[in-house]
């Protein structure tokens, strides 16, 4: 079960994504979270069409805020 973020630490609308993230992952131990640091990874990053951020990719379904835990659990199968 893996997450794909995408960020950048100069983001301010990363910030609330990243303390979601870090929170589910402290609930689910069993997801690995990939994030991508946008200004690092620049080439990967237009490669895989990431124009703007945050994003987050979860089962291929891609979320441009803050998704719902209830979805993000449900894509990943865990209830």
């Amino acid at each position: 079960m893996e997450i794909l973020y995408y960020k950048s630490a100069i983001c301010p609308k990363c910030i609330p994504t990243s303390r979601f993230l870090k929170e589910l992952k402290s609930e689910h131990p069993e997801i690995e979270i990939k994030e991508i640091e946008i200004i690092t990874h620049l080439k990967s990053t237009i490669k895989d069409k990431v124009y703007s951020i945050p994003v987050v990719e979860v089962a291929g379904k891609r979320f441009y805020s803050t998704p719902a835990k209830g979805e993000v659990l449900d894509l990943l199968g865990i209830m």
